[in-house]
């Protein structure tokens, strides 16, 4: 993987930051900058100063990204995937009978019916994310497979964005072989998808898709949709967290990480002005309680802007997948 002058110097400043304690807000705060600089990489270059300047091609696959990446895109997706887990789970409960509404448990109605009805809802929801993240898919599998060679128009080596630019968006610093088998996955889920849809329609009613053969072949492009989707899912969170477990001054921390680091600040500051509120002797100063809050304050604005980083520096990855 490459690293330009400006991510070792970032490398360095990170390095000399974490020689202080892990607790001290300023080296949070230097950490942040560093990350704030480096999703910036990629400005350095403008579209303008591209040679060769951008094609009718990748001027329309810009615009098209750049309408589902905005927020109402995510809110929705975030919202098709809640509905996902939700219907999901009332789909697994009537699969195995956990239900009250009739009897024999696992063949009976209404089961039967709300049986039907959660796994049509399910493929409609699974329909949409691979459509809308099709446009990600689509134009990564094209770059990562004519971006490669001498007379590549774009460089798809790792590191670099789809106009072959320097980027810290993480997605592309993923090794090219494995970028390569990620997208192939990932199409492969949306058409096994699509195929699924198209027998959920034809076999629409609980006795169709019940009996042969609509059995078969309902059963076979579920699983088959959602095997490939495993596939390539792990194979890009296993990537990005070894990216970010090498190279933590490059790239932002996950949500998780973050939270858990600013609920630790938070706890610990809450003990120490407990144990010091019950000590008699030595009560607790006013000067203490202000520097308690202004460390608070410090801490929640550090969280957002790291949860802001984290967002942007993920874009593509969510993008494949719909958000």
């Amino acid at each position: 993987m490459d690293i330009t002058n400006g991510d070792v110097a970032a490398t360095q400043q990170h390095h000399d930051a974490t020689k202080r304690s892990d607790h001290d807000d300023s080296s949070s705060n230097q950490n942040q900058s560093i990350h704030d600089d480096d999703v910036s990489v990629s400005s350095i270059i403008a579209l303008s100063e591209l040679d060769p300047p951008p094609s009718r091609s990748e001027i329309l696959r810009d615009k098209w990204l750049e309408a589902l990446s905005g927020k109402i895109h995510f809110w929705v997706g975030v919202t098709v995937m809640a509905l996902i887990i939700i219907d999901g789970a009332f789909f697994f409960f009537l699969l195995v009978g956990a239900q009250n509404m009739c009897t024999p448990r696992t063949n009976c109605n209404p089961r039967n019916w709300w049986y039907n009805f959660s796994i049509q809802f399910l493929n409609v929801l699974f329909t949409y994310l691979a459509t809308v993240s099709l446009p990600w898919r689509l134009s990564n599998t094209a770059h990562l497979f004519n971006g490669s060679g001498k007379h590549n128009r774009r460089s798809s080596d790792a590191g670099l964005d789809l106009y072959g630019r320097p980027t810290e968006k993480i997605w592309y610093h993923i090794s090219q072989s494995r970028r390569r088998i990620i997208v192939f996955f990932l199409i492969l889920n949306s058409l096994t998808q699509y195929a699924n849809q198209a027998t959920r329609i034809i076999y629409y009613s609980f006795e169709l898709q019940n009996v042969f053969p609509g059995t078969l072949w309902t059963n076979l492009f579920f699983m088959l949709s959602m095997m490939c989707a495993a596939v390539a899912g792990v194979l890009q969170i296993h990537a990005e967290m070894g990216l970010r477990k090498v190279h933590p001054e490059r790239f932002p921390p996950t949500l998780f990480e973050t939270l858990g680091e600013y609920l630790t600040k938070v706890r610990n500051i809450r003990r120490r002005t407990r144990e010091e509120g019950g000590d008699e002797e030595e009560p607790t100063r006013d000067g203490d309680v202000e520097e308690d809050r202004r460390k608070l304050e410090r801490g929640r604005s550090f969280f957002v802007r790291n949860i802001h980083s984290f967002f942007s520096n993920v874009e593509p990855s969510l993008g494949l997948w719909g958000l």
